[in-house]
């Protein structure tokens, strides 16, 4: 793959970050879908063949989201998302990645511990016809991770287009674990990501105000590319793998009957034991795994809750919202809920002090916010009641509002007082040495998915106590709002060149993209 300088790429991605998505929300695709139900796609799991290669290519399709509408897209291996890489820790393979679209791409591998030159960050374009191939060293204990492009500033682009899937880490420690392990039938990865279409059936995508502050706002919600699926597992415990690939929406997860969710893992693997809950909140770029109950055969649906954030509460997302419908079957599963999963190691008790704060910063709330107030969202909130008048204002506000121009979208958000620019170095980390860091917001209290390459850490303190027992083991992104704050205990075991940094960054990709995001190497 082709490395470009700083300034050739900077001017190379700028040039293609100004021809985004365009359009309206479309009346004539609402009122011409059916009621038909489409059974839940699982993705096709990839491993590595006989010579240790793992193989994928970024090509672009067509797929029918919307009844009489075919969609262009993008996918890895296929026309929309991608397959389940599945490899195990202590594997060593080699991926390939060719790119077969017009444009520049990347890959980045999310939450795997690999070194900076594997990362697939912004300064690895992978220009059209071109092949990067790497090594992966697998370190890392069993998890649910994934991968995506990471191109500045047009991220956010690439992944409405579908360009996502998902890798799956085994080890010896989750395999001795009755844990459900059939894939698709009791082992049911769910990727959840929210769209919004043109009149002619397009995704629709635009960086105006309302994005940039708030992110991407979809009307619609697919589960591995269809809405409204159904799945039908086996009677018994069923694992559900979550991510939430949103481009910047988050949801609170629940079960219409309000049966519990037992997480037993987050981001970087496996908890010490379940944690029951009644709702579930995931972010932007976060993972969970959960197991459900369906011994009693009764058929129930996962659902969504309402959110803080107000331009997340529009329908129909402004009360429950079923996604997935579960139709146990008569057969029996053999999958169990262990009352242990397995052995964290302790955060150490004398940790260094903070050595690295990262503070998101938005330089446009003001005028996002004074052009959502104008609709009459607040008061509508407020009321706790549903005002069509309104949505239909802040719906237009959406698509309507004029395009930010490129200069406008590059520093429109930031981290430490700096919007992030392919021109300017980062900070420096130890390798190999226990951290402290903290991540805050500045007067804003939006949601910030936060995002740090190269780790997977634990959470010390959530909003100056303890982090939920959901959110204790590993974890890569954390979600910060309402001008919370989290410290975190990180590691980094391996090098980043400056020439390859890691990336710290919100994983709203629209705040990514327009500059809250910043790099740092390891040595």
């Amino acid at each position: 793959m082709a490395q470009l300088s700083r300034r050739e790429f900077c001017f190379a991605t700028g040039v293609m970050g100004a021809a985004l998505f365009t359009g309206v929300s479309s009346a004539k695709a609402t009122q011409t879908e059916t009621n038909r139900r489409h059974a839940l796609p699982i993705p096709p799991q990839l491993r590595a063949d006989e010579q240790g290669q793992i193989k994928l290519a970024t090509r672009p399709g067509r797929q029918s989201f919307l009844a009489g509408w075919a969609t262009h897209t993008c996918g890895f291996n296929g026309p929309f998302l991608g397959p389940a890489i599945r490899v195990r820790k202590g594997e060593k393979v080699t991926v390939s990645v060719v790119n077969q679209l017009t444009q520049n791409v990347t890959a980045h591998w999310h939450g795997l511990i690999i070194p900076g030159s594997a990362d697939g960050g912004p300064y690895m374009p992978l220009k059209p016809g071109e092949t990067w191939r790497l090594d992966w060293n697998i370190i890392q204990p069993a998890a649910t991770l994934w991968f995506h492009p990471h191109l500045y500033p047009t991220t956010a682009e690439l992944v409405l287009k579908g360009l996502a899937g998902l890798i799956i880490i085994d080890d010896d420690e989750s395999d001795a674990l009755p844990l459900p392990s059939h894939w698709g039938v009791d082992d049911i990865p769910l990727i959840l990501q929210d769209r919004r279409f043109t009149d002619d059936g397009q995704f629709f995508h635009r960086f105006n105000e309302v994005t940039i502050a708030a992110g991407y706002c979809g009307d619609r919600l697919l589960v591995n590319g269809v809405i409204n699926p159904v799945v039908r597992p086996p009677r018994g415990w069923v694992r559900f793998r979550i991510l939430d690939g949103s481009n910047g929406r988050n949801y609170r997860l629940a079960t219409s009957d309000k049966r519990p969710l037992y997480v037993i893992a987050s981001d970087g693997g496996l908890l010490s034991e379940p944690v029951k809950v009644e709702v579930l909140p995931i972010a932007a770029g976060e993972r969970y795994e959960v197991m459900i109950d369906t011994r009693d055969g009764k058929p129930f649906d996962l659902q969504t809750l309402p959110v803080p954030q107000p331009i997340m509460r529009l329908p129909p997302f402004d009360r429950a919202h079923s996604f997935l419908s579960v139709l146990p079957a008569t057969s029996e599963g053999k999958g169990q809920l262990p009352e242990r999963l397995v052995s964290l190691p302790p955060i150490p008790k004398n940790l260094p002090p903070i050595s690295q704060r990262l503070v998101m910063q938005m330089n446009r709330q003001q005028q996002a916010q004074a052009a959502i107030n104008a609709t009459g969202l607040m008061p509508m909130l407020a009321t706790g009641a549903t005002d069509p008048d309104v949505v239909a204002k802040v719906v237009k506000l959406i698509t309507e509002g004029p395009a930010l121009s490129l200069k406008q979208q590059l520093i429109a958000n930031g981290i430490n007082g700096v919007s992030f620019a392919l021109t300017e170095p980062g900070f420096k980390v130890a390798r190999n040495q226990d951290l402290r860091w903290e991540i805050s917001e500045g007067q804003d209290s939006m949601l910030h998915p936060v995002h740090i390459h190269g780790c997977q850490f634990r959470v010390i303190q959530y909003n100056e106590a303890e982090p939920p027992l959901y959110m204790r083991g590993w974890k890569d992104t954390i979600p910060i709002s309402a001008g919370g704050k989290a410290e975190i205990y990180v590691r980094f075991p391996l090098a980043a060149m400056a020439d390859m940094p890691y990336m710290a960054h919100c994983h709203v990709l629209e705040h990514e993209d327009s500059g809250m995001m910043t790099e740092f190497s390891v040595s």
